[in-house]
């Protein structure tokens, strides 16, 4: 009988076995956007363009299907065919989906990023709520199918009967989620009034997190490209970035914690997360650290609200997105002051962030909740 899990645990058992990898693409990410910031023309070396191209192919390699490693996980979890779960969810994020979408006249051609039904709709959150429903549809079957059909029937039944839900209602739903999400934060985040601003940057970092967790991080390009073609800059990226230095903050605490509970597991997490988080790259620390233990998480989510809500106040701004950390450092030059200004600014805010984290997370954080189970 499989012992029940918590909802952050059971995210946390699916993400886990993918760390190596998010570590793996973040970091070459992480050094292709360097050597693009700091080598304009690279280019124009063979050498230096070959290695930005193979820097960048490891990447797109593992955060283009995302959705079929995370089906492939969940379904290891939940206990269906591993198979089913991440052909299930690389049938989420191909481009067949805004195709089908044209057709049902659902896709908006004009906005792709806020059309009701569009590849990717609903993140990674889709696609473990569509292999749940597959875990259960499958058990049932196999109870109803001849043994001498279960390879063939079980499966192709499953996965029919679970690809039209995963489409319909839940790539819709939580792409809808999302949209509204992005937009009211938006609106609260360019208010002319000083107090809405700050509230609004708290909250804004301090729910970034879980707006990952629900894949709606790619929705929030929308609102950047609309703040870039209006304004020439992007305001909300700068905000958002808090929460990776909060988690470096809370990483550090737990990683103290942890060693002194013998929690070997989430202490290495802790140890390895914390360089890409410090580039930006925070994929490792939100499901190898965050995810499983929901008071690390609420402690980061806390943390990182600080961060946001200096920058706000000090009106940082940036030329573009694609990274953040201290790799994002020589894009925030559209403040309201100078260049230079608005570069110390994120970098004191990075600090906030990273010292509040760690700060709540020392107090909020007991070692018995860091017990490895």
């Amino acid at each position: 009988m499989k012992e029940k899990r918590g909802a952050f645990r059971t995210l946390g058992d699916i993400f886990t076995p993918l760390l190596p990898a998010f570590i793996i693409a973040g970091l070459c990410a992480g050094f292709a956007s360097l050597l693009s910031q700091f080598m304009p023309s690279y280019e124009d070396s063979v050498f230096w363009h070959s290695v930005h191209t193979l820097l960048s192919l490891v990447n797109t390699a593992f955060t283009s299907y995302l959705s079929a490693w995370v089906g492939f996980s969940a379904a290891n979890v939940f206990g269906c065919t591993r198979i089913s779960g991440a052909l299930l969810g690389m049938c989420t994020c191909l481009g067949g989906i805004d195709e089908l979408s044209a057709i049902l006249g659902l896709y908006n051609a004009s906005s792709p990023l806020t059309s009701i039904l569009k590849s990717g709709s609903g993140g990674v959150i889709t696609v473990i709520v569509g292999v749940l429903l597959l875990s259960k549809v499958e058990g049932f079957i196999r109870t109803k199918v001849p043994k001498t059909l279960d390879m063939v029937l079980t499966p192709f039944l499953s996965f029919l009967i679970c690809l039209v839900p995963c489409i319909f209602i839940f790539m819709p739903l939580f792409g809808f989620v999302s949209n509204l999400l992005c937009n009211l934060l938006g609106f609260l985040i360019s208010s002319p009034n000083m107090a809405v601003r700050l509230i609004s940057g708290y909250v804004s970092a301090a729910l970034f997190l879980p707006a990952n967790l629900l894949g709606l991080h790619f929705a929030f390009m929308a609102l950047y490209a609309i703040e870039l073609e209006t304004m020439g800059y992007i305001t909300l990226a700068p905000v958002l970035a808090m929460a990776g230095a909060a988690q470096v903050g809370a990483a550090i605490s737990v990683y103290f914690k942890a060693k002194k509970n013998g929690n070997e597991t989430l202490r290495c997490a802790s140890a390895g997360g914390i360089l890409p988080g410090v580039m930006g790259i925070g994929s490792a620390l939100l499901y190898g650290v965050s995810v499983p233990y929901p008071k690390a998480f609420l402690s980061t989510c806390l943390g990182a609200g600080f961060g946001g809500a200096f920058i706000v106040a000090t009106k940082v701004a940036c030329t573009g997105w694609g990274t953040s950390g201290i790799l994002a450092i020589p894009l925030m030059t559209a403040g309201s002051t100078s260049a230079l200004s608005s570069m110390l600014c994120y970098c004191i805010g990075l600090l906030i962030s990273c010292i509040a984290g760690s700060v709540i997370t020392m107090f909020m954080v007991k070692g018995s909740d860091l017990i490895e189970k």
